[in-house]
């Protein structure tokens, strides 16, 4: 079939703008946004179909721009592939990064004195092809546009992610992990602490977080394990990924706007449209611990040594 007339069929069925990037990208873009919405697997590109980096991100893009015209609005970023130990397996030399979603968050609140809410926040799982639960640290900026990543964020939360990969084994590779929404399918935000200061952004170093169900230990980790410290990863965000992160035509935290980015969308929506600014921008900033199997109906207890402790259940 005509490459022409399969980026039309692409484009009648999904939407995805027709551009100047290769077949393959939209074609897989269409196949993870139904595997995404079906909770179902694609097979991955291999061979001489084999992502690169740059084509992940284009995947990503096209991705991002079919979410937004479906009226989802960009709620900061997710940061992966944030433990160095695992770079020289992949060849990498810096972290991924993809968008997060105002529809992809879930608040766990806090009760009057700043401890977590008594009952559980109900997270629904929806159709996931095999989710997973790892404990990050989230940082968040409270401006109105673009936060200036370079000062410091106005709060600091503990939080969960639940992320989902639609390859067949969760196999983890980065670029097709990229292209694959980043993983990301959820994140979960503890209770709030703020004004965040040098001292405990320097103390974030060390946290030791865990992760338990019904009593039982599931997994436990350190902020060593995400670039040194989390706070680390917002250096990463202005500096080596800013450039990743305008290839969306998103904003976000101290992300320019590049308008010529060969993976943006062609009819990407303003800024203003593209983002749910009155909440503020988040970023989560890798995982401290092991990924551990989501199970629907269980109540996840999630706590660390310096930040708020909270519960959630997946349902």
């Amino acid at each position: 079939m005509d490459s022409q007339v399969r980026v039309a069929q692409l484009r009648k069925m999904t939407g995805i703008p027709r551009g100047t990037r290769p077949i393959k990208e939209y074609e897989l873009a269409e196949a993870l946004l139904r595997a995404g919405a079906a909770g179902t697997l694609v097979e991955p590109p291999v061979g001489r179909e084999e992502l690169t980096m740059d084509d992940a991100y284009a995947v990503g893009a096209l991705i991002a721009g079919v979410r937004l015209k479906q009226g989802w609005r960009c709620r900061g970023w997710k940061v992966g592939f944030t433990n160095r130990r695992i770079w020289p397996r992949w060849g990498l030399d810096r972290p991924m990064v993809a968008p997060v979603y105002r529809e992809t968050v879930f608040e766990a609140g806090a009760d009057g004195d700043g401890r977590q809410a008594a009952a559980p926040v109900r997270v629904p799982a929806g159709r996931r092809a095999a989710l997973r639960i790892e404990v990050e640290v989230v940082f968040g900026f409270e401006a109105a546009g673009p936060a200036d990543v370079a000062a410091a964020p106005d709060w600091v939360a503990l939080g969960t992610e639940l992320v989902d990969c639609h390859y067949p084994g969760w196999e983890l590779h980065p670029a097709r992990s990229v292209a694959d929404f980043g993983l990301h399918a959820g994140l979960v935000v503890g209770p709030r602490v703020a004004p965040v200061s040098r001292r405990m952004l320097r103390g974030l170093d060390g946290v030791s977080a865990t992760l338990s169900a019904a009593g039982e230990r599931l997994a436990e980790g350190n902020g060593h394990a995400v670039l040194g410290g989390p706070a680390n990863v917002l250096a990463e965000l202005r500096g080596s990924l800013a450039k990743r992160m305008a290839g969306y035509g998103l904003t976000g935290p101290g992300a320019p706007r590049d308008t010529v980015s060969a993976g943006r969308p062609e009819t990407a929506p303003s800024p203003g449209e593209a983002t749910d600014s009155g909440q503020g921008y988040l970023v989560s900033t890798g995982t401290l611990t092991p990924l551990v199997e989501a199970r629907i109906g269980t109540t996840y207890e999630v706590a660390a040594d310096l930040l708020p402790s909270f519960s959630f259940v997946l349902v």
